[in-house]
């Protein structure tokens, strides 16, 4: 089994569509995002349809077990009967499938007439020993237990990532709105400056209509914003059940601050991936214990209790009347052991199947950690990059600022054309959205070193903090 991709966010368009795809994650606010995140993954684990199924499916599981340990309990049958048939009978052996007896000694001819009987009996049957048969099928029911118990855990665990991505996007989405504000903040005052430059004839009249163009294309742009922000907020709905929890916040403390931790060398052993496969494994291996105990033998015990009635005497003589109540009374107790002698040759060959599925799920759980390191050891590198990148997106920001608000003032003074400024404006606004969108890839770096280590508290501890 893969380890399912992340979810990628993508298609965030910017000025003249050059906000890319990224995907990487953020941290919301110590005070109100990691609560309001804590909850979101508890609606997620109480609510959606998939995890609450792994749950009942679970359930079935423990219930398979306590009735294979229920095979201990004798069963105890009581039973009435009434019939009516004829006494023709002939001694001799006959193979009892599809062929109903009719009890009684051998008559002396042929008569159809038929008379009534009835009979009612209590039968006891109990196998107390089964050589490890029982042992072995109870085995098997707890292997698959812990199967079904490993595949919820990695269903909620996966979901959780899930979830936490989604919050993430919908937090870079709504702070990039923000971004955007500003920046058309900025296009109506550059308009207003230019409408007023113009008047005074400082500048062209086309410049007017120039900056009023950039500021319309701005607010459209916005709304593609609004949109995809909309979207975001109802894919994260799906993912928690259908409805939010209380007290959405909006913060942007999470784009203001990096993880500060070392990660450690984890391991994978305690992977919700690995744990799935490791129940493969041993639910293997016990049906292949189960199968070979299959052909010992078994010891049942038995006893019965029974009323008989029946139509005709002892002497032959015929009376239908008789046949409706009960003239004799019998019990018996027995014991008996069966050896399957030659069922081992038949069962050979489903041995050896079941052998080479059983070392086909080892092959399957190495394959997993191994695809587990490698991608733990991507994301370390990623992380530790994604940082680098993170801290250095503010110092470009700060020059790209710097520098629009001198050809601002040089454009006010009449130095230069509309076209500067703009230009100036949109690699402003890119430079504001690339640091939110680095500061967001450190955290989604290290979501992804999470995933893949197979602990969220990588992620959840210091995204609190």
């Amino acid at each position: 089994m893969k380890y399912p991709v992340l979810p990628i966010y993508s298609k965030i368009s910017l000025l003249a569509g050059i906000l890319l795809c990224f995907l990487l994650p953020e941290r919301a606010a110590a005070q109100q995002g990691k609560p309001y995140l804590d909850s979101l993954l508890r609606t997620a684990a109480a609510n959606y349809p998939l995890i609450k199924a792994k749950k009942l499916q679970t359930q079935a599981l423990q219930y398979a077990v306590k009735y294979k340990q229920n095979g201990l309990i004798p069963s105890l049958n009581a039973s009435y009967q009434v019939d009516y048939a004829t006494a023709n009978n002939i001694t001799g052996m006959i193979y009892p499938q599809y062929i109903t007896p009719i009890s009684g000694p051998p008559s002396k001819g042929n008569d159809y007439s038929g008379v009534p009987g009835s009979a009612a009996a209590l039968n006891l049957q109990w196998e107390p020993i089964t050589f490890g048969q029982r042992g072995a099928e109870i085995d098997l029911a707890k292997g698959r237990l812990q199967y079904g118990q490993a595949d919820e855990n990695l269903t909620l665990f996966q979901h959780q990532v899930y979830v936490i991505s989604a919050w993430l996007n919908y937090l870079l989405v709504n702070d990039l709105i923000k971004v955007y504000q500003s920046n058309i903040a900025k296009s109506a005052f550059n308009l207003k400056q230019a409408q007023t430059l113009v008047v005074s004839g400082l500048r062209p009249g086309t410049d007017s209509s120039s900056f009023h163009s950039e500021y319309t294309r701005a607010q459209m742009q916005l709304i593609a914003f609004e949109r995809q922000r909309d979207s975001t907020l109802i894919a994260l709905k799906e993912l928690v059940g259908g409805k939010l929890p209380d007290g959405l916040p909006v913060d942007s403390s999470l784009f203001s601050h990096l993880p500060a931790i070392a990660l450690a060398d984890t391991s994978t052993a305690d992977h919700p991936e690995v744990q799935l496969g490791k129940a493969n494994v041993s639910a293997n291996e016990l049906t292949l214990k189960s199968l070979k105990k299959s052909i010992l033998p078994r010891l049942t015990l038995w006893s019965t209790g029974y009323g008989r009635g029946s139509g005709i005497g002892a002497d032959g003589s015929v009376n239908s009347n008789d046949g409706w109540r009960f003239q004799r009374y019998n019990y018996g107790v027995g014991a008996q052991i069966a050896f399957p002698i030659l069922e081992v040759f038949r069962q050979k060959p489903l041995w050896k199947q079941q052998e080479l599925i059983t070392a086909s799920s080892r092959e399957q759980l190495a394959q997993t950690e191994l695809h587990l390191n490698t991608q733990k050891e991507i994301a370390a590198s990623n992380f530790q990059k994604a940082l680098q990148t993170a801290r250095l997106a503010p110092q470009q920001f700060q020059s790209t600022e710097y520098s629009y608000k001198a050809i601002q003032s040089r454009y006010k003074s009449g130095l230069i054309n509309y076209y500067d400024v703009i230009q100036a404006q949109q690699l402003l606004f890119q430079s504001a959205a690339t640091v939110k969108i680095a500061y967001y890839g450190a955290w989604r770096a290290l979501l992804n070193e999470a995933a893949y280590s197979g602990s969220l508290n990588l992620f959840l501890n210091p995204y609190g903090k």
